[in-house]
């Protein structure tokens, strides 16, 4: 991939959404191969609204090396969930920070074709606008996939749990006098909406409030 030392440490990031709803993204480190959890981080949007997976990522790596330039934590290299596109917001945003002799890498995710056979992992960097595709059974390959599949899971695990928590909340606040908070006491009191129906008048009135 045309980088100038052998990586350490990639940090990897993955948008995901649901319907244009609740969009959150991942970033997940890898050191000497492999996952480092303690660093993984997770990132609800601030500045976007709807579905716009190259705003998400302008946004997250902006917080992301905004901080890490500050902290002096920068990684060996960045690998971005997706091809040009996505990779063209990650080189801009490390130009506009000044740092963009950041080694940066897009891998695309692998599309079905009509003779039901999968297409290559294909990776992109910048200044060259064809992908270079490799054995697909090099260590490389297997390796960066590896971290964008637990990137992908990462994301898709936290959009999940936000959207399950909004839907418990919001039929819990559909009862007349139960507002956001109460909703909270009461899930943290008995742990589900299953088990809030199931108890008693009176245990339900040993909740504060």
């Amino acid at each position: 991939l045309k980088l100038p030392n052998i990586p350490t440490r990639i940090e990897c990031f993955d948008i995901s959404t649901f319907q244009g709803d609740k969009t959150v993204a991942s970033m997940v480190v890898f050191e000497n191969a492999v996952a480092n959890k303690q660093r993984y981080r997770r990132f609800s949007m601030k500045t976007v609204d709807g579905q716009d997976d190259f705003a998400s990522m302008n946004e997250v790596l902006m917080r992301r090396y905004t901080r890490a330039i500050e902290e002096n934590d920068l990684p060996d290299m960045v690998l971005i969930d997706g091809g040009k596109g996505q990779l063209g917001v990650a080189t801009t945003v490390l130009k506009d920070l000044g740092i963009e002799d950041l080694p940066s890498v897009g891998i695309a995710k692998s599309r079905s074709q009509e003779s039901g056979t999968a297409s290559p992992e294909r990776f992109f960097i910048p200044g060259r606008s064809n992908a270079i595709i490799l054995a697909q059974n090099s260590p490389v390959v297997l390796l960066l996939a590896r971290i964008r599949d637990e990137a992908h899971r990462f994301a898709i695990t936290y959009q999940r749990q936000k959207r399950s928590k909004g839907t418990l909340k919001t039929r819990l606040t559909e009862v007349p006098g139960v507002g956001p908070a109460l909703a909270k006491k009461l899930l943290n009191t008995f742990g589900s909406i299953a088990k809030i129906k199931a108890v008693s008048l009176k245990s339900l009135e040993t909740v504060p409030g």
